[in-house]
């Protein structure tokens, strides 16, 4: 179905952290149709000043409404965080591949797999989204999924009580050591990967800046976990035109190619992403 621009009137828009912010859309539509680690595209301006869209992930759904999570870091995102309920947007989406269920692990179905979500900075959000999934329709009891946050102090762990809520505490670590381990995220991952048993019974779904996905993908292979991680790449038009969103990824024969994260992904097999 060829998807078609909608405008959306903004329900809530309020500051949530230091630059950040979280904002509320209406759309039975979208909200209907999205699904965890996929993202929708939003013109910020309608008089072309910026000119391009900028994509955002779900950070969650619900009857007739769905929230992102952005960070104020130029003249779009700026546009954004001035906006007020009944100001309206032009949006785009779901668009992309998002997460996905592995059918089975290890001979083990996969609602007994543990699911391991590691997030960093507005990365957190699709996770989110993604815990309240596999609860809610996937049947996977909270005792399954493990959480690793990680942020540039406690003002950034971003979803860590939306996380409590569902039952889920989160391990965190933050750059100044305000809150959690002090360093990085991976730091907790990799002892709870050299802890637990047995190995072949996880999955690891990862989100947030390049250098923590190289990392959690080397933790990845070096514990023999798989993982899907969604790449945090720019996509001027979301649909594949522009092709300004190519990622380098390994083929069967041992080459390589470029794919498109905005259709095929942007969630990934982590293995098959030339870091």
């Amino acid at each position: 179905m060829k998807l078609k621009p909608e405008i959306l009137a903004v329900l809530e828009n309020k500051k949530v952290a230091p630059g950040h912010y979280r904002m509320r859309l209406a759309s039975k539509r979208i909200a209907r149709a999205a699904k965890p680690g996929q993202f929708v595209q939003i013109t910020v301006s309608e008089n072309q000043d910026p000119l391009l869209p900028r994509p955002f992930s779900f950070l969650e759904t619900g009857n007739g409404w769905f929230d992102i999570l952005y960070q104020v870091v130029g003249r779009g995102t700026q546009i954004l965080s001035k906006l007020k309920p009944g100001d309206s947007l032009t949006v785009l989406g779901p668009l992309g591949c998002g997460w996905r269920m592995p059918e089975k692990i290890s001979q083990r179905p996969a609602s007994e797999v543990t699911h391991l979500l590691v997030g960093g900075g507005v990365g957190i959000p699709p996770l989110h989204h993604w815990a309240k999934e596999l609860l809610a329709k996937k049947k996977v009891r909270a005792s399954n999924i493990r959480v690793f946050l990680g942020g540039r102090g406690q003002d950034f762990l971003h979803c860590e009580k939306e996380f409590m809520r569902l039952g889920v505490k989160p391990a965190v670590a933050t750059d100044d050591g305000s809150k959690g381990h002090k360093g990085f995220v991976t730091k907790p991952l990799e002892d709870f990967l050299t802890s637990a048993s047995p190995r072949g019974g996880m999955q690891i779904y990862t989100c947030g800046p390049t250098p923590m996905l190289k990392a959690v993908s080397r933790l990845a292979e070096k514990y023999s976990v798989p993982c899907q991680a969604s790449v945090e790449e720019p996509m001027p038009c979301g649909f594949g035109v522009c092709l300004g969103c190519a990622i380098k990824v390994k083929t069967p024969d041992g080459g390589h190619r470029f794919a498109l994260s905005c259709t095929e992904g942007p969630v990934f097999d982590a293995a098959r992403v030339v870091w």
